[in-house]
């Protein structure tokens, strides 16, 4: 099958409270976002746009096991120049279909590509963090007519994840807050994926996440060598020194490997989940690396609008 029969919400009081916190930061997005509902082969997928309807569209792909509003704020500013369109993971804490998507059966880049299709977009830039990278880096590899240009943040499907710093930093403190969920457990479990010190709103996602989701474990890739020889497209890959996940040094080298075409950019010091300062960086970098795109926009003529 194309996705996991089990649905990804524990149960509907889970998808409630984890639709509760995606709607709490759906609220923090400026005003006028869209919802589009559209249907793909891999079921119903909800897609956020935003920026103005004649400006070049940006497709902006979430990180895994997390509300697209949760990531897509860090990106905001992108909304005053480009036609913004983000769509919600299956699987993931949103309105999309609720069940993980089957990644060696080329699930993820097959409903990428259904996603463009359905917005009438033929080629466009692409940003993802983390799964949503990964996401991209697999689309890259089998349709790279479909991407203008890439920017990466913190991207899976590069590396396969290190074992030892998720063992020890991350499986042992989330085991011991799933035994006793206590507030400083859940802090001490999530710090070593944060640059800065999460919000309450961050705690309450991650407690949410925890308590209701069945987890994706499955990255996408990683990417075997030669598999984006096809892809020759700008790109740009940003690592985070200190990532529990995929360690910026060995992600970049990674990088410059698959990607010979790529800048390559590190946040020292910095973890998964960026800080309000590095968010400031990317958005330089970002700024810079998009300002080459061409300006008539595609055309987007959604399926249906809801």
């Amino acid at each position: 099958m194309f996705w996991n029969p089990k649905p990804s919400y524990r149960s509907d009081a889970g998808r409630a409270a984890l639709l509760a916190v995606y709607d709490r930061w759906l609220a923090l997005l400026p005003a006028g976002v869209e919802r589009i509902e559209m249907q793909t082969r891999f079921g119903p997928t909800n897609v956020l746009a935003a920026g103005p309807a004649e400006a070049p569209p940006l497709m902006i792909h979430q990180g895994g096991n997390f509300p697209n509003t949760a990531t897509l704020h860090w990106f905001a500013p992108l909304m005053d120049r480009f036609r913004v369109y983000a769509p919600d993971l299956p699987g993931a804490p949103g309105y999309s279909a609720p069940h993980h998507l089957n990644g060696r059966k080329g699930a993820l880049h097959g409903w990428a590509r259904d996603v463009l299709d359905a917005l009438g977009l033929e080629r466009v830039p692409h940003l993802g963090v983390s799964f949503g990278a990964g996401i991209i880096l697999e689309l890259a590899s089998v349709a790279p007519e479909r991407i203008a240009r890439i920017a990466l943040i913190a991207p899976a499907g590069l590396l396969k994840p290190a074992m030892w710093p998720l063992i020890a930093q991350l499986a042992v403190p989330m085991l011991r807050y799933r035994l006793r969920p206590t507030r400083a457990n859940l802090t001490a479990a999530v710090a070593p994926l944060h640059s800065d010190p999460p919000s309450e709103l961050m705690l309450d996602t991650h407690a949410a996440v925890f308590q209701n989701l069945r987890l994706a474990h499955r990255m996408p890739g990683p990417m075997a060598d030669g598999a984006l020889a096809g892809f020759n497209r700008p790109a740009l890959v940003v690592g985070a020194q200190r990532d529990p996940l995929f360690p910026g040094e060995a992600l970049l080298t990674r990088a410059r490997h698959l990607l010979p075409q790529a800048e390559t950019r590190m946040l020292p010091g910095s973890r998964h989940f960026p800080s309000a300062n590095d968010l400031e960086v990317i958005a330089g970098w970002l700024d810079d690396f998009l300002s080459g795109l061409p300006q008539p926009p595609n055309t987007a003529s959604p399926a249906t609008s809801g």
